[in-house]
């Protein structure tokens, strides 16, 4: 199934941060924006849930516009709903700052979505071609950086992945036999005043 045009970014505010900070919403969500509309039943068996909790977070992912209703797939009756923006801006300081927590909260899930995501990564490890093996990366990097910097190293990062997803493919192209979705994590934070000290090399990577 094609996936539907879409707004092209979700500014999140003290409102709609109620109908997306929770883990289950923003897996979702994911599933939604990267492998196309799906109906409750189908992503409780993706997601390894029963189908009374997929509707009701679909139902409130949908209450907030999050999502919306798909047209239903060869004539059946089930519900098919679809991501309505490609992605999600992040909180300003503003709303992580209000009192309430959903800001923070909002971040935790994400937090829990990335961790897992990875947990399952490492335990498919074994059962990857040595290809793909090889071209897996975990890694972390240890820098001195200015506020400045750190922003400026960021905006880099997203410039390089949105020139490779903003890339429009050939429709007459084949796809490579050996071409996966593959899923880019990065984190930048502080860690600390006691952890500051040149750190000319990766503290841990897998290459």
């Amino acid at each position: 199934m094609e996936l539907p045009e879409q707004p092209s970014q979700v500014h999140l505010t003290a409102r709609n941060l109620r109908g997306i900070a929770h883990p289950l919403r923003v897996q979702i969500l994911t599933v939604l924006r990267t492998e196309g509309p799906a109906t409750a039943t189908t992503l409780a068996r993706r997601l390894d849930q029963n189908t009374g909790a997929t509707s009701y977070h679909l139902r409130r992912l949908a209450e907030y516009g999050f999502i919306t209703e798909a047209p239903s797939n060869g004539g059946r009756r089930d519900r098919w709903w679809q991501a309505a923006h490609a992605n999600t801006v992040v909180p300003d300081d503003q709303v992580l700052d209000g009192s309430d927590g959903l800001g923070i909260a909002y971040l935790q899930a994400l937090g829990r979505v990335w961790s897992d995501a990875l947990t399952a990564a490492i335990v498919a490890t074994p059962s990857l071609t040595p290809e793909w093996r090889d071209a897996q990366d975990f890694g972390d990097y240890a820098l001195n950086l200015t506020p400045a910097e750190a922003k400026e190293l960021t905006a880099q990062i997203h410039a390089l992945l949105r020139r490779r997803t903003s890339a429009a493919p050939d429709p007459d192209a084949a796809v490579p036999q050996d071409a996966e979705r593959v899923s880019f994590q990065f984190q930048l934070f502080p860690t600390g005043k006691d952890q500051q000290g040149p750190a000319p090399h990766p503290t841990q990577d897998t290459e």
